[in-house]
């Protein structure tokens, strides 16, 4: 018992619904034991009426199948005959006279498909003779509508539902011809070689980075459940598909992270526990041309590296897959920065904001706890990034090495706890002092012998000169600059 839509198409009479139209009967049309009557229908029906209509209700049927495929409408008496005698000569009987409905102007109109001597030559390699050309069309039942000495107008009869172009046309008359006996010919290439911009990261060097960092490629389906959608942002904008695959392929993405949680759930139900997968492909977040966007997004899940007898396993964690983005970013040339933020499908306060000139680009942080219980996970960790993002970058600038000694020096200060460790980095680096190199956060503690709501940062800071060896007083002065801007605007203090 099923209920019916109200765009499905059925077989009824004056009193019930017989069958659903190119898909299954109903009980009452069914054959019993006691049956002595059998009134037979033979039907063409449209493949867009038919499509989807038996996965809409649970079925898969030899009918439906036939029908989404398209049948051959010019032999529904023709089968209905065949039918007929099969019926009487194995069970006996007698058979009426066939009634029939037949409406041509709504049947579907032949395709006429026009094609020429030149476009046969341009394609095969070599010239044909337009005689046997038409007579090879004509042994396979086209007909030929108009034709010249060097052109051809050809209908395709009502069964081959596999000709509808003129590469379908000349397909046909190589495979008369012989693959074997077709000429081999050198192929013309065109020697001219695209211009790439020197700032542009090409694709493929994005895909090794990660591959080398352990990563898999995965490419999986552009639409996925609604269940997964609404787990990744359920306020994003939802394309819902009118004629799905199946229920779980119902929806167009808006984020890859979808299919990587799919492809890491099938791993983890067949034992794969430790995985690095990462995809490019595109997204949507509306029917419009600019509301579709190409991506790259990872997600690691499982132990850093594999067990050895040397030492105890490690899981992954926030900073591995943040490790691994860092070094595709480096790619760019371009200042990319990560912000404290919150999105629906991740972990808050392991969840920030990737940046570009201000402008947000992508997420990265651990998947929420909701998420990794509702599907059964370990925890994961994942990144999504806008591919432009990544692919435009600067345009690199190269320094003459200094052959004269670095001088480092370490500094640790106290300050606010809720001041993030970028905007210190950040404040030293717009110092711009001569013969600054770099700088490098390699403690962080929060503790005994620290005040409540405080937090210890500990920095190493480099110098070095292209000209000579700098001298202590030269760089102890740089750092009591550097520690009286912390002073002046974190009310941060040495250590």
């Amino acid at each position: 018992m099923v209920e019916l839509k109200d765009d499905t198409l059925v077989i009824a009479d004056d009193n019930s619904v017989l069958a659903i139209a190119g898909v299954m009967g109903g009980l009452d049309a069914s054959t019993q034991i006691n049956t002595t009557e059998i009134l037979l229908e033979s039907a063409f029906f449209e493949p867009v009426s038919i499509a989807g209509k038996a996965r809409n209700y649970g079925l898969h049927t030899e009918s439906s199948l036939r029908f989404e495929r398209g049948v051959d409408f010019g032999i529904t008496e023709t089968a209905m005959d065949r039918a007929t005698q099969l019926i009487v000569e194995i069970c006996g009987g007698q058979a009426s006279d066939v009634s029939s409905c037949i409406d041509v102007s709504t049947l579907p109109e032949l395709p006429v498909i026009n094609i020429t001597q030149d476009k046969i030559q341009k394609i095969l390699g070599f010239e044909l003779d337009s005689e046997w050309i038409t007579k090879k069309f004509q042994s396979l039942g086209f007909e030929i509508s108009e034709k010249t000495n060097n052109s051809w107008s050809v209908i395709p009869p009502s069964f081959r539902f596999d000709i509808r172009m003129p590469a379908d046309l000349i397909e046909e008359l190589a495979r008369l011809y012989g693959y074997d006996k077709l000429p081999v010919q050198k192929l013309l290439l065109d020697a001219n070689i695209n211009v790439v911009a020197e700032a542009q990261t090409d694709k493929y060097d994005i895909m090794q980075s990660l591959v080398a960092r352990g990563y898999q490629e995965v490419i999986t389906y552009s639409f996925v459940s609604e269940k997964y959608h609404d787990l990744i942002n359920a306020d994003a904008n939802k394309i819902v598909l009118s004629n799905p695959i199946s229920a779980e392929l119902s929806t167009m993405r808006s984020s890859l992270w979808a299919g990587l949680l799919q492809t890491v759930e099938s791993n983890q139900r067949r034992g794969h526990i430790d995985a690095r997968f990462f995809e490019i492909g595109l997204c949507f977040d509306g029917v419009e041309a600019n509301k579709q966007s190409n991506k790259l997004a990872g997600i690691i899940t499982g132990n850093r590296f594999d067990a050895q007898w040397s030492g105890d396993v490690t899981p992954v964690d926030f900073f591995d897959i943040k490790a691994d983005l860092e070094s595709l970013l480096e790619f760019t040339g371009a200042k990319f920065t990560f912000e404290a933020g919150e999105h629906p499908a991740l972990q808050k306060g392991q969840t920030a904001a990737i940046t570009l000139d201000g402008e947000q680009v992508g997420w990265i942080g651990a998947l929420s706890p909701n998420i990794v219980k509702e599907l059964s996970l370990s925890k994961c960790y994942l990144f999504e990034i806008g591919l432009s993002a990544v692919t435009t970058g600067k345009i690199a600038k190269y320094e003459a090495f200094s052959q004269y000694q670095q001088a480092q020096r370490d500094i640790a200060l106290v300050l606010d706890a809720s001041i993030p460790v970028s905007e210190l980095m950040d404040a030293i680096t717009a110092l711009q002092q001569p013969n600054f190199v770099s700088i490098s956060l390699f403690d962080l503690y929060a503790g005994e012998n620290i005040e409540s709501g405080k937090k210890s940062v500990a920095f190493n800071l480099t110098y070095q000169s292209l000209e000579a060896t700098l001298s202590d007083e030269e760089v102890n002065s740089k750092v009591n600059e550097v520690l009286a801007l912390m002073n002046d605007k974190f009310s941060a203090i040495q250590r």
